[in-house]
């Protein structure tokens, strides 16, 4: 079992979350990424690439192809024996590669630079853990013993979520930390979705011993730093097949194995481990029920989606994007165009589905969403803020307020990048005050903040999918700037900015769907 660090003060907590924020430009140096330098993204933990696995079902994209995005699940119910291998592949499997885009393979889920940093193992009744190889196509044996706290109830299965802080790059620091976390919370909602779909009840646990006991898991299978995991439970599914199938095992570089050792030892992970202590020995928590998809989707006859029944889930999943340019340009590119009041209430939808209870949802509530809207029929241009239950007011009248915003994004218009920021649709800002919250819901709340955020994100990339847009995820801006034009009261930061807008630029794609 793991040592437990120091617990660390609220006003330790505070100067970790300034430092990444508000703080930024003077405790930290500007992030400068080379793609050029290997990270250890997509690497499998090293007790997990050996020939014993259990192969996923082929044809998850056609059971979803009939089903109207906004539809509770499919109309063809896959056998039980498979239900658990098209939830996976539905959540996080492989969906297509863009020839000329360096980026790694795209998912159904956003991820900084195509890293990919969260890792799911599956843990069964029989106590023995399988690993999700996408590029396997399938559950590998974990060669490490499974703690018998994170056996699953009868009749049940445990998904593991994970981020191994390592996949991304070097020089995005402590910065690390609160990125894993995110995209924990966007592998956590696309679980959650998948298993809607597939008529899965699911509960989570985001605190307390079971992801504690995951994160001993985790450490037992090979070297690398991690977040502290998220346990989604999913009730009344058969678990995988017991392993059998022999295969050739995944060779691995030896460069790879030293560099995914010694990143995990840089200091800025080791030197702010003691941050994840409040979530990893914090007390039991009990498993909350959780749902993924707005109420108006519920039931297998949902209604249609926000187009009319036009798109699938198998289209959402497959066209899913954070937008992105031609090479040799980095950033992303933005056609200017307009939005339907419609639109924009079916993506406020999305963003407000309440996190999972318990220790997620206080942190959630502290929370305020700031939208900024420009050019959609029916709706002045200007700033809104979101209610809890889905709606939106007008704060005031702003038209160029996108293009004001933009000055303040942290990769600015320049000969070698596109900043789309001033012809997007929307514009969704995610603003706490930070001592307060750190104050009132205890050091662990840093860290469930990131998981909540990226809860809300995932929703906002399906939806606009939905609509043939793109939502891009972003924590670089200038967070004084967007006070000042959002109008914040003192205390007050953003920490989480999602861009949505239709890309400039597109390109065939090839269909990586199984």
């Amino acid at each position: 079992m793991p040592t437990a660090p120091e617990p660390p003060s609220a006003p330790e907590v505070l100067r970790f979350a300034l430092a990444q924020g508000p703080l930024r430009g003077l405790l930290l140096d500007p992030v400068a990424v080379d793609e050029r330098i290997a990270t250890t993204a997509l690497l499998p933990p090293a007790a997990a690439r050996g020939g014993e696995l259990h192969p996923l079902p082929a044809g998850t994209f056609r059971l979803l192809e009939d089903l109207p995005f906004g539809a509770g699940r499919p109309a063809e119910r896959p056998a039980d024996g498979e239900r658990l291998g098209h939830l996976l592949v539905a959540a996080l499997g492989l969906q297509r590669r863009e020839p000329s885009n360096p980026a790694n393979d795209h998912r159904a889920v956003a991820s900084v630079r195509s890293k990919f940093p969260v890792h799911a193992l599956v843990v069964g009744v029989d106590g023995r853990a399988g690993y999700l190889d996408p590029y396997r196509h399938a559950l590998v044996a974990v060669d490490a013993p499974v703690p018998p706290r994170l056996r699953p109830p009868e009749g049940a299965v445990r998904v593991v979520l994970a981020a191994r802080l390592t996949d991304l790059p070097t020089p995005y620091g402590i910065l690390r930390r609160a990125l894993g976390d995110l995209e924990v919370g966007i592998n956590l909602r696309a679980v959650l979705t998948a298993a809607e779909l597939f008529d899965c009840p699911a509960t989570v646990q985001s605190t307390g011993p079971e992801p504690s006991a995951a994160e001993r898991l985790l450490a037992d299978a090979g070297p690398g730093c991690w977040s502290v995991p998220v346990v989604v439970t999913l009730h009344g599914v058969a678990g995988p097949a017991p392993f059998g199938t022999t295969a050739a095992g995944r060779p691995v570089a030896a460069r790879l194995d030293a560099l995914l050792a010694a990143s995990a030892a840089h200091p800025s992970l080791t030197g702010s481990r003691s941050i994840a202590a409040p979530r990893r020995y914090a007390a039991g928590a009990a498993p909350v029920p959780a749902t993924a998809l707005p109420k108006s989707a519920d039931g297998p006859d949902g209604p249609d989606g926000p187009d009319d029944g036009q798109a699938s889930w198998a289209d959402v999943l497959w066209s899913r994007s954070a937008g992105r340019v031609p090479l040799p340009l980095t950033g992303f590119s933005v056609r200017p165009g307009t939005s339907t009041a419609a639109e924009v209430e079916s993506l406020t939808a999305w963003a407000g589905v309440p996190v999972p209870s318990g220790p997620l949802a206080p942190v959630r509530e502290a929370v305020t969403v700031h939208v900024v809207l420009q050019h959609t029929a029916g709706l002045p241009d200007g700033h809104y803020r979101a209610a809890p239950d889905g709606g939106l007011t007008l704060v005031r009248r702003a038209e160029g307020l996108a293009a004001e915003l933009e000055a303040g994004f942290g990769y600015p218009l320049a000969p070698g990048n596109d900043s789309g920021v001033r012809h997007a649709s929307s514009l969704w800002f995610c603003t706490v005050d930070l001592e307060r919250l750190i104050e009132r819901h205890g050091p662990a709340a840093w860290s469930l903040l990131q998981v909540a955020c990226g809860w809300l994100a995932h929703g906002l990339s399906l939806g606009a999918a939905a609509q043939n847009r793109f939502a891009r995820p972003a924590r670089s801006f200038d967070e004084h700037l967007v006070a000042r034009l959002l109008g914040l009261p003192d205390g007050e930061y953003p920490v989480l900015l999602t861009v949505c807008g239709r890309t400039r630029y597109a390109e065939p794609y090839l269909d990586l769907r199984v």
